[in-house]
């Protein structure tokens, strides 16, 4: 018998062809679901051999889950016919109209195909012997943006290949994967069986119903004679249907927060009892939440005090995926600046929250505070300042005896001290004056700090935003005085528009995701040894820096 369909081939082989094969396509259906699959049949009208065509065409919009290969001659009445089939499973990508292309193959070429693919899966749950699915969803009232659990697993009992999930999409939702799909073993009823994993999180978008469409999973069981064929086998879940609630009427009037925990709590860099007219206290207050994601945090709201300004810092927020869902933590930083002494009361701060647990308004509360502000300190002489010249009324009265014979020496001993007076005053006088022909260096206060300028200086000459902020803390907490430990409390002290606007470019492009390529480190340079020029010419008390060398 192989000796014959060889001869077969032979003879179709060195036949000469008198007909143009064709490539033929079909489908089982052109109207599906999102998770559904449609089958395509491609028959070409020859024999193909061990080729086949190139169905990459097929991964813009279809996932090929399962692919097979076919081929049939026949003999009648001295006439002989072949053709070789190949039959794809295809889950599309996406819903709307989907395309499948014109397939090409030896210079036949297929029609395309249309296929309309609604939002809603068309088939009903299915299962096998072969394979199973388990689904969990959070139970209880469902309200708008909430986090929704969403479990799946797949159950198999037998090897198999081309193992395909379908994409998990929900419309009407927000989803977020909380792990990569995991296989495990486990027991079941005594058996052991296999198991593909997958959770999400599903924030609904709208209230109203929204549907969970029916997973699909597809495989090929090998042939235990022929490794390369076998029988395509599928599962697919039962979809499921959830009501979701709109915002409580009772909710305040205030930003939706639906989690299942929501907490506050706050610290000062300084303590209560220590607070002073014009010196900066940094207030950081947390909020850690469970089941919302940092977008979903909106920022805290400040009261406004009028004896207290406010200097906000760059929010610092971080959201982790777990497998039980999300958990959300956001910092928020404000410079305080007292400007009168006296009693102050910083009040209670109540932010409203929903908790999905109970399905009750519940509140995180920041106490009120009761703060005593002291007077502000008198402006410290920065830097070693020259001993006062003394004037013609502080000099004590000195009376000069000359010996007798000797007076003309002596008045010109006298001569030549009081032209020395005079040289050294001239000295003097050029070293105090504010004039310089020298380049400009760095005008900041000659105190023990220099090494710390000198770092601020070299980050700023790199172009390093990081070290740039670090630097530029650690130099203005020595040479301020103050407890400084934010940019926010940075420019509180050098009190410069235009410097303020720099170090928000400055923390802009340390906490984007983005490289921002016109960042300029000298100008924040320039911007700093400005503003202490400014500071130095508006206090009459001290004089003009030195120069760092």
């Amino acid at each position: 018998m192989v000796r014959q369909i060889g001869l077969v081939l032979l003879i179709m082989l060195a036949a000469p062809a008198t007909w143009a094969a064709e490539l033929l396509a079909s489908v089982d259906r052109k109207e599906i679901g999102r998770s559904d699959a449609v089958t395509l049949q491609v028959r070409y009208t020859d024999m193909a051999g061990f080729s086949s065509p190139d169905w990459r065409p097929l991964d813009r919009e279809w996932d090929v889950v399962s692919k097979n290969q076919s081929q049939q001659i026949s003999f009648n009445n001295g006439k002989n016919s072949s053709y070789t089939d190949w039959t794809l499973t295809l889950i599309p990508r996406r819903s709307g109209e989907l395309l499948i292309p014109p397939i090409e193959f030896k210079g036949a070429k297929s029609e395309p195909i249309r296929i309309q693919v609604s939002e809603q899966a068309n088939t009903q749950a299915k299962s096998s012997d072969n394979f199973y699915f388990e689904v969990e969803v959070s139970s209880g009232t469902h309200y708008v943006q909430e986090q929704l659990l969403y479990i799946e697993r797949l159950y198999y009992t037998v090897n198999h290949d081309d193992a395909n999930l379908s994409e998990f999409t929900v419309v009407g939702a927000r989803v977020q994967p909380l792990m990569d799909a995991k296989q495990y073993v486990t027991v079941v009823d005594g058996k052991r069986v296999g198991v593909y994993e997958r959770r999400y999180a599903i924030f609904p978008e709208k209230a109203g119903t929204i549907v969970i469409p029916g997973q699909r999973f597809t495989a090929r069981i090998p042939n235990r004679y022929d490794r390369f064929r076998g029988t395509s086998d599928s599962v697919i879940s039962k979809p499921i249907e959830l009501d979701i609630k709109p915002i409580p009427k009772n909710y305040p009037q205030a930003p939706w927060i639906p989690a299942s925990k929501f907490d506050i709590s706050e610290e000062f860099s300084r303590d209560l009892s220590e607070w002073r007219v014009g010196e900066p206290v940094t207030r950081t207050m947390t909020i850690q939440a469970t089941g919302l994601s940092k977008g979903q945090i909106p920022p805290i709201p400040m009261p406004e005090i009028d004896s207290l300004r406010y200097y906000p810092d760059q929010t610092q927020d971080d959201t982790q995926v777990t497998e039980q869902g999300m958990v959300s933590n956001v910092v928020q930083s404000v410079a305080l600046v007292p400007t009168q002494p006296g009693k102050m009361t910083l009040p209670e701060i109540r932010i409203p929250w929903w908790n999905t647990l109970t399905n009750t308004i519940e509140y995180a509360v920041l106490p009120a505070r009761s703060v005593v502000v002291a007077e502000a300190k008198a402006p410290a002489i920065s830097g070693n300042q020259p001993e006062p010249l003394q004037t013609a009324s502080d000099t004590p009265a000195v009376t000069l005896t000359l010996p007798e014979g000797d007076s003309r020496y002596w008045m010109a001993m006298v001569a030549l001290l009081v032209i020395t007076n005079l040289i050294t005053l001239v000295l003097l006088f050029r070293r105090r004056s504010p004039a310089r022909t020298e380049p400009r260096e760095e005008l900041v206060p000659q105190t023990d700090t220099r090494s710390l300028w000198r770092d601020f200086r070299r980050a700023c000459q790199n172009n390093d935003p990081a070290a740039i902020r670090s630097s530029l803390i650690a130099w203005a907490a020595a040479a301020s005085g103050w407890n400084i430990s934010s940019v926010a409390e940075v420019e509180v002290w050098l009190n410069d528009v235009r410097l303020s606007a720099a170090l928000a470019e400055l923390d802009a492009t340390l906490y984007s995701n983005k490289s921002n390529s016109a960042f300029n480190g000298q100008g924040i340079l320039n911007l700093v040894e400005k503003a202490l020029r400014q500071n130095t010419e508006r206090t009459q008390e001290e004089s003009l820096p030195e120069l760092y060398s």
